[in-house]
């Protein structure tokens, strides 16, 4: 099958995810080629010369509407992997009806499109893990921090960050872009900033380093999201996958979707509030044996089920 990946047209992690995603259609035996998301008479021979049989994207924002009407005019598979569900939703209700077959990561967004457009095809899948990216060390770990943030400070990272700050004495490691901004970690010998993003093999090395990832996930209600309708977020962030992967422990919050993915009773934790955090942080950061059941039993769950090649699988039986 000969498939045809539209780049996102956005930088950072993306690339990334992209990537992977080619190489899980070449493991699978598929042909696969990239462009760019703009409508230009080089990109439509390239595109007539390859004759794809599937088409696939990811978020839509930025694929020119003429791109749009050529390959709905050829007749091949339209399909997209809307990956900022449900937090920009209001522009992905405009893009998904140009879709054939549409891929959704968050369960909330899931539902609510089935509601609103039952007869189309739409289907709930996180994305996944890239264990080339993220695998866990191949020597004795050291630990050089107690916890590990990385991300975006959003206003609930935040409100963890500085209850366990004010709460506990753990050393800790902050990583994303505008930390600064929000705490000084001149006030905290303890606490170490990288205020900038960070490419997946630092985040790894970074994972592997600490002893526990706090993995708080950005709400549905943030006020630069473009979510109108309030839509709930339902599902596990793909840091959920790719710090499983590594082999690391982390603490996330109890997402209504997390026992589809997860024994929560021996392969992740979850907490019920901030409190609720700091008491199960107290519980692991010194019980090394009971981090590592853990994580062993999440790694093996997300190398069996969570990585993008099983996510492109799951595409291909859903379209074929």
């Amino acid at each position: 099958m000969k498939i045809l990946l539209i780049s996102s047209g956005y930088r950072g992690i993306y690339p990334y995810f992209e990537q992977a995603i080619e190489e899980a259609f070449m493991f699978l035996n598929h042909t696969i080629i990239k462009i760019n998301p703009v409508y230009t008479q080089e990109t439509i021979e390239k595109i007539k010369d390859f004759t794809p049989d599937l088409i696939i994207t990811l978020v839509g924002y930025r694929v020119d509407k003429q791109l749009i009407e050529f390959f709905k005019k050829s007749g091949s598979i339209l399909s997209i992997w809307l990956t900022e569900d449900p937090f920009y939703i209001d522009t992905s209700i405009e893009v998904v009806k140009d879709y054939d077959y549409i891929f959704t990561i968050d369960l909330g967004a899931f539902e609510f499109y089935k509601k609103k457009f039952p007869e189309r095809n739409f289907f709930h899948l996180p994305l996944g893990a890239d264990p080339n990216l993220y695998q866990p060390s191949l020597t004795p770990i050291k630990f050089l921090y107690d916890l590990c943030l990385v991300g975006y400070p959003y206003p609930e990272r935040i409100e963890l960050v500085n209850h366990i700050l004010n709460h506990t004495q753990y050393s800790l490691i902050l990583v994303g872009s505008r930390w600064r901004k929000y705490i000084t970690s001149n006030n905290f010998e303890r606490l170490t900033i990288i205020n900038k993003w960070v490419v997946p093999e630092v985040v790894r090395n970074i994972y592997i380093s600490s002893k526990i990832i706090l993995n708080p996930h950005r709400t549905y209600d943030f006020d630069k999201n473009i979510n109108t309708l309030g839509i709930e977020s339902k599902s596990l962030n793909n840091r959920t996958f790719d710090i499983a992967a590594c082999g690391g422990f982390q603490l996330i919050p109890n997402k209504p979707d997390l026992g589809m993915h997860f024994n929560v009773s021996n392969e992740i934790v979850s907490y019920a509030n901030n409190d609720n955090c700091i008491e199960l942080i107290n519980h692991f950061v010194n019980n090394e044996n009971s981090r590592n059941q853990y994580s062993k039993n999440a790694k093996e769950r997300v190398l069996n089920g969570h990585t993008f090649f099983h996510r492109i699988q799951f595409i291909l039986d859903k379209i074929l």
